[in-house]
């Protein structure tokens, strides 16, 4: 390896402990590598358009996101959520995470997050849910984060609602994989349709570009 090589490494590995350093404190589920590579995709990903992201809880990969995409000077970062946590934090009803207000929602702390971050000027927020959100959208998306409700059902919704404003290279990145079975099977199902190529793999996140 030559030593420019070595040297662009050793940038490459610096700024990932600092990005991973400045984010670690919000709470979530998405591993630092996970972030790094979204933000990586927010930064030099391919085609024009949009960011969106489907199911933001505190602000943990909406600020990697954010990151990536403000220091490239390129697009916001649509945050869709209605801040009500999915099913999969609920147990009889009751949201398992004490970051959650007796008010019910995680709205505010995640705008605090973002504020801490610097990145509050780098994200417009839909405060809906997906499926409310679509209805108005009419914009190309160069990058699509499916994070949200976990189950096939609405894996299958969040893909298939929006993935026709996906731009020429646009990619959709999935998260839980093989931790979730509802997504897990509708992403390999997709896989298996031959509708996408798969692209990037890390961690628990997969990544994918419509098929010629």
């Amino acid at each position: 390896m030559s030593l420019d090589k070595i040297l662009r490494s050793m940038q490459v590995a610096a700024d990932y402990w600092l990005v991973s350093d400045t984010f670690a404190a919000v709470e979530g589920f998405l591993d630092p590598i996970e972030g790094y590579a979204l933000l990586l995709l927010a930064e030099h990903g391919p085609g024009q358009g949009s960011i969106v992201e489907i199911g933001s809880f505190a602000g943990r990969s909406t600020s990697y996101l954010a990151c990536g995409s403000k220091r490239a000077r390129r697009e916001k970062v649509v945050a869709v959520d209605h801040f009500e946590g999915s099913p999969e934090h609920r147990r009889d009803g009751a949201f398992e995470t004490s970051l959650l207000p007796k008010g019910g929602s995680l709205y505010e702390t995640f705008r605090e997050n973002l504020r801490k971050a610097g990145l509050d000027d780098w994200v417009h927020i839909m405060r809906a849910g997906s499926r409310e959100a679509v209805k108005g959208w009419n914009r190309p998306i160069r990058l699509l984060f499916i994070d949200g409700d976990h189950s096939f059902e609405a894996s299958q919704h969040d893909y298939e609602a929006w993935s026709p404003w996906l731009a020429q290279d646009g990619l959709a990145a999935f998260h839980d994989i093989g931790i979730f079975p509802g997504v897990t099977k509708y992403y390999e199902e997709l896989l298996g349709r031959g509708e996408v190529v798969e692209v990037l793999s890390t961690g628990t996140l997969r990544v994918a570009t419509k098929a010629a």
